[in-house]
């Protein structure tokens, strides 16, 4: 009598404590002139009482941003993430940089392309282009049961993403179901987070150095 070998699922596990990479891409194809930027935390209906200054806030989570490089293709992104501490929901934070006068939305992402010809080629990038990035160390300590909320906002005429209704188990080498449901993707902390702008789909991988 023979079995038939089994699928395992997921075996990554949630990281609840210390500081971890964390990356996350949003696709959407944008025209020249718009840019990305991402708000998030952790909801208000998880922790209620959250205050709407990011430096003290409960829904706020600590995050130092990382470079993805130098050049031209970076220089917003590079501008707009300094002082960024905070993944939080009020947009831009007291001191944050700016870039020509342009006002910051919440922490910023960068297009990237898995394309190595093009100026936003990103090694981790290997879905596509139109891939907005951004790379960061989080404070999982600080993220519900080591899971995260995040919400994409185009400037330049389309806004807010419209809210989602995340797929219950996401795809990926650490994909799986998040602890609880919200109208934002949900991402892991200390993974690679792949999601679409105002879609419910979800990809969540180790992230190979």
């Amino acid at each position: 009598m023979s079995t038939q070998p089994t699928t395992p699922g997921p075996t990554e596990p949630p990281i609840t404590d210390g500081i971890h990479r964390t990356v996350v891409f949003i696709h959407k194809q944008t025209t020249d002139g718009q840019d990305m930027f991402a708000t998030g935390g952790v909801g208000p209906d998880q922790r209620p009482g959250c205050t709407e200054d990011a430096e003290t806030s409960e829904c706020a989570i600590s995050i130092t941003t990382n470079s993805l490089g130098e050049g031209e293709h970076y220089d917003k992104y590079n501008s707009w993430r300094e002082g960024d501490t905070k993944l939080d929901w009020y947009g831009e934070q007291s001191g944050q940089g700016s870039f020509n006068g342009q006002p910051v939305e919440g922490t910023p992402l960068a297009w990237t392309s898995n394309l190595q010809d093009d100026p936003g080629y990103q090694p981790l990038n290997t879905y596509g282009e139109h891939y907005w990035m951004v790379d960061m160390d989080m404070d999982c300590s600080e993220t519900e049961q080591g899971w995260f909320e995040v919400k994409g906002f185009v400037k330049g005429g389309v806004g807010e993403e419209t809210d989602v209704s995340q797929a219950a188990n996401c795809r990926g080498t650490a994909g799986g179901a998040a602890p609880y449901s919200s109208a934002h993707h949900m991402g892991k902390c200390g993974y690679l987070n792949v999601f679409k702008f105002s879609d419910p789909s979800c990809i969540i991988e180790v992230i190979s150095e």
